[in-house]
């Protein structure tokens, strides 16, 4: 009977071993059921117990067992158990967070360990010399997440001279990949490349094939950083076809190829992953991973643009961090929240997240998550216009990056300093936001967005002194950046900034007066971002070529003019552009945090903020005139049944032989409200229809002539099938505003339900804050949208 539970016990390892925790745990389970169960086998069965609630997720109840071990080893002088106990639950402390207790745990076994006499036999010695290598190991990963890098590199590194006194080839390749991590955070990227390789050459030596596709997963994830992303989903693939054939929990895997794909811009495909990697770990029970396949997919939803099922993703994920007390991912999760807040224009909110997620890694002095965190905060008191909140934000990151030696870091420190430079107004503090800029872009980066980052940031400086000063050769400086940009996401495959560079690049081909350079660039764009599933893109993309073919006619005009490219900048809008990627490059920094949720993912109506008043710089009157022009009154009395048709269902436009007669009403009515000093001058909905490229000349050219801000009622826009209103200014387009609600249309004797294309909740409301104060354009049946009136009436 002592033979069959000892095969028993035996067995339970093996299958631990293998990965195969479900079928371990119900063996143990029968095991220590057995009434014959001696002392001594019941406490290997608490110490098995323990690592298999840890293997599979469970950290409370493993720890709960871990220190039952570790006090019953005490209690029976069982020492080699005792080191065994306290190493264990270092592990265990620091996969909690709990920073403090690991390195108790790792300085208590320490010291047991020092206090034995080794006049025992060969194999004791041997495994207590293993047990203090193991807690020197965990020691060093504590000081790893804890920031301090060269004393987690000195811990490493006597856990490796013990390994290698013992010749223990699987614990070399352990540290040897826990150094790889060590100098992942230093910004030493090839050493770290160097470090990974060594472990996996060991484990391919031993033929581990468990340990060979761990160690591919970490060179996996160097290479993700580094931007080189085919490289990465090659060995995540072995690491995957490995798994699969031990027939392990593949769920890992799976998210790392997902995340490849997220990175390139291939949602689908990522989607499909984190897909299969949740099914896998609801299967396993593996409650980590299932944690992060939900988070990973709230991340698809929300760079879709569906804001509200991402929540719903973020706050699932959130729920199962919480009940494993992974204060680590429920920091992750609440600023993946704070980005949410951010894109829907929410900065209260956002700040809020943000703020609690860095209380919980001030806590547990992780010192990479606070300096990323810190950045985002910045970010979200930039946009919110908190100058002083985003200094002290600033000085905080500039604290953390002088008392740490991590590359990563202090690149991210200096972009925060050029970022909270370029938002002042003097011109001097711009430029040497400039110059930062320019170091980072030259030098090699830890992670790659931040080199996208600030490329970006630089094109926009660059640009606006473009605007300012005329310099033209600034223009060379601005395509050689673009040019980069479309070298770094040919070289990651990243679809989605390649698309939005070619977009880019499109409307610098504009400013050059080279319209077919324009329109291929902009094919380009469509292409990738259609055959990605980039949805948002798309629409961005296919906007943008209704307002190139819009000016067809109007082109050799202005190659006849010769505008320059100070003028050209007003004309293509490129800075809208430019406002869109720098916002998706925060969210790329972001996305590595992950995101929970709150009441607003019940809300139907989201109001996004826009500030006006920043580019070029304007101060807000006091005092002002607006006018309503009283266009819709025609001779029949309705200029709907005059001069409309219906040109698909429920959607209408001007018939074109009335075009000339609604710009010369357009042109009257606009001059005769500048001889009133009006200076805003509404038009009401339906009454001019943009469609027509000539009527939007028009209404740019008077806004500048007479230095008025025209908002032209609303038109249905056949390309998007949206009932759309735009706000014109002498500057330009300042924002756009689409219809929530559809209206019941009576034309020509007959009810038409207006033909709009209908969006999920939550609709996007636009607050922005300009010259005349903050306003909002709220079309027809929308003002009587009860849930509206409250949102705007709160903000």
């Amino acid at each position: 009977m002592i033979r069959s539970i000892q095969d028993s016990i035996s067995r339970v390892e093996s299958l631990l071993q293998d990965g195969k925790h479900k079928e371990a745990l119900e063996l143990l389970e029968k095991i220590t059921a057995r009434e014959e169960l001696s002392a001594d086998n019941r406490f290997v069965c608490t110490l098995l117990e323990s690592r298999i609630r840890f293997k599979i997720g469970e950290l409370k109840n493993a720890l709960t067992l871990t220190e039952k071990a570790l006090q019953t080893a005490l209690k029976r002088k069982n020492l080699l158990r005792a080191v065994e106990a306290f190493a264990t639950k270092a592990e265990i402390a620091w996969r909690l967070g709990e920073f403090d207790m690991g390195l108790k745990a790792v300085e208590e076994g320490e010291k047991l360990h020092g206090g034995m006499q080794f006049g025992k036999a060969d194999e004791e010695v041997r495994a207590l010399r293993r047990s203090k290598a193991d807690l020197l190991c965990h020691g060093g990963i504590i000081h790893w997440y804890k920031g301090s890098l060269d004393r987690a590199i000195e811990y490493h590194q006597m856990s490796l001279e013990i390994m290698e006194e013992l010749e223990d080839r699987p614990g070399m390749a352990n540290v040897f990949n826990n150094l790889g991590l060590v100098y992942w955070s230093k910004g030493d990227l090839e050493r770290a490349v160097e470090y990974h390789r060594r472990s996996l050459a060991i484990n391919e030596e031993i033929g581990n094939r468990s340990n060979i596709a761990a160690s591919l997963n970490n060179l996996g994830n160097v290479y993700s950083i580094r931007g080189e992303l085919d490289d990465a989903l090659k060995v995540y693939q072995r690491s995957l076809a490995i798994k699969t054939d031990l027939r392990q929990d593949t769920g890992t895997a799976l998210i790392n190829i997902g995340s490849v794909y997220q990175l390139k811009g291939e949602l689908d495909s990522a989607f499909e992953y984190f897909q299969r990697s949740l099914v896998i770990s609801n299967r396993m029970s593996n409650k980590p991973n299932v944690a992060l396949a939900t988070n990973n997919l709230g991340e698809i939803h929300m760079l879709r643009g569906e804001l509200g099922q991402a929540l719903e993703y973020f706050q699932r994920g959130l729920a199962l961090y919480e009940e494993l007390g992974l204060k680590q991912d429920v920091a992750m999760s609440l600023g993946n929240m704070g980005h949410v807040c951010m894109k829907k224009g929410n900065i209260e909110q956002a700040l809020g997240y943000y703020q609690q997620s860095l209380a919980i890694y001030e806590e547990m002095e992780n010192a990479i998550y606070v300096a990323a965190i810190l950045f985002n905060l910045l970010w979200v008191a930039i946009e919110g216009e908190a100058p002083s909140l985003a200094q002290q934000y600033l000085e905080k990151l500039e604290h953390i990056n002088e008392h740490t030696e991590n590359q990563v870091i202090n690149q991210r420190y200096r972009i925060a300093k050029a970022l909270w430079l370029k938002s002042s107004k003097r011109a001097r503090h711009k430029l040497e936001a400039v110059k930062i800029l320019e170091e980072v872009v030259a030098e090699r980066v830890g992670d790659h967005t931040l080199v996208v980052t600030a490329m970006i940031h630089l094109c926009d400086l660059l640009l606006s002194e473009l605007k300012n000063t005329g310099e033209e050769e600034l223009f060379g400086e601005i395509k050689e950046l673009t040019s980069q940009l479309l070298d770094i996401s040919k070289r990651q495959s990243s679809h989605s900034l390649l698309a939005e560079t070619y977009l880019l690049q499109s409307k610098l081909a504009l400013i050059e007066l080279d319209m077919g350079q324009a329109k291929k660039l902009l094919k380009q764009a469509y292409s990738i971002a259609k055959e990605k599933g980039l949805d948002l893109l798309v629409r961005v993309v296919a906007r943008e070529d209704g307002f190139l073919q819009s000016q067809l006619k109007k082109w050799d005009l202005l190659i006849a003019q010769r505008p320059s490219k100070q003028e050209m900048i007003d004309v293509t809008h490129i800075n809208v552009l430019l406002e869109r990627m720098i916002q998706d490059t925060v969210a790329s920094v972001m996305e590595e945090k992950g995101g929970s949720g709150g009441e607003i993912s019940r809300k139907r109506y989201v109001i996004i903020y826009l500030n006006r008043l920043k580019d070029p710089p304007k101060i807000e009157k006091d005092r002002f005139r607006v006018g309503i022009a009283q266009i819709g009154l025609s001779r029949t009395g309705d200029i709907i049944h005059e001069f409309y048709e219906e040109q698909t269902h429920g959607l209408f436009r001007f018939r074109e032989e009335f075009v000339d007669t609604v710009r010369s009403k357009i042109r009257n009515m606009v001059e005769a409200a500048s001889t009133k000093e009006i200076e805003l001058l509404i038009f009401p909905e339906l009454t001019i229809d943009l469609n027509y490229h000539q009527i939007s000349e028009d209404l740019l050219s008077l806004a500048k002539t007479y230095k008025m801000v025209l908002i032209p009622g609303s038109y249905h826009d056949h390309k998007t099938k949206q009932n759309l209103s735009v706000v014109i200014s002498p500057d330009g387009i300042l924002w756009e505003q689409v219809k929530h609600i559809p209206a019941v249309i009576n034309f020509k004797g007959t009810r038409h339900t207006e033909g709009i294309a209908g969006r999920a909740a939550p609709h996007k409301t636009i607050m922005c804050s300009t010259e005349f104060g903050r306003i909002a354009i709220v079309i027809c049946r929308d003002f009587l949208d009860m849930d509206l009136r409250v949102e705007l009436k709160n903000a």
